[in-house]
């Protein structure tokens, strides 16, 4: 058997290259988190009332997967919450276009619907919001709040008459 024996100066370098190798991809900004990750990272920071962190969250969570309707559907209620905070039409508009983007993805997903719907309810603008709050139903018939979602719809569609 051989041995080999290491000048204390090799066994540094070692450590060294070996200590790099562990921390490069940090170092170089690959991240392990996920895109759920990031989404939960967001919610939790939507309960705070920290909706521009949570936003933030939400689109990195987006960046890891840009296909995520549901990533979409979190951006939209963030930027629907900054508008209730703030009465700026340009977050109203970014609310709206989160929750269209999440239908585009998933046309089978409920809450965009949802969400899309109450807020042109809000809007005042209850013909389009029965057209949304209808397409959710459709989805989930069982929803515990259907009676009042149908109440939603029979004034949009009393407005559309």
């Amino acid at each position: 058997m051989i041995l080999l024996r290491m000048s204390k100066t090799s066994g540094r370098i070692i450590a060294l290259v070996l200590a790099c190798c562990i921390m490069l991809p940090a170092c170089a900004g690959l991240e392990t988190k996920s895109a759920t990750d990031y989404f939960e990272e967001g919610a939790s920071l939507v309960k705070k009332a920290k909706y521009d962190e949570a936003i933030k969250k939400y689109k990195k969570g987006l960046r890891r997967e840009p296909r995520s309707a549901v990533g979409y559907n979190y951006l939209g209620m963030a930027y629907g919450f900054k508008y209730e905070q703030l009465r700026s039409l340009d977050w109203r508009e970014k609310e709206i276009e989160a929750f269209k983007k999440a239908i585009e993805l998933d046309p089978n997903y409920f809450l965009p619907y949802w969400n899309l719907g109450q807020t042109y309810y809000a809007m005042g603008n209850f013909k389009e919001a029965a057209r949304h709050l209808k397409k959710a139903l459709e989805i989930f018939p069982e929803h515990p709040s259907r009676e009042r979602i149908e109440k939603m719809i029979k004034a949009g569609e009393r407005e559309g008459k």
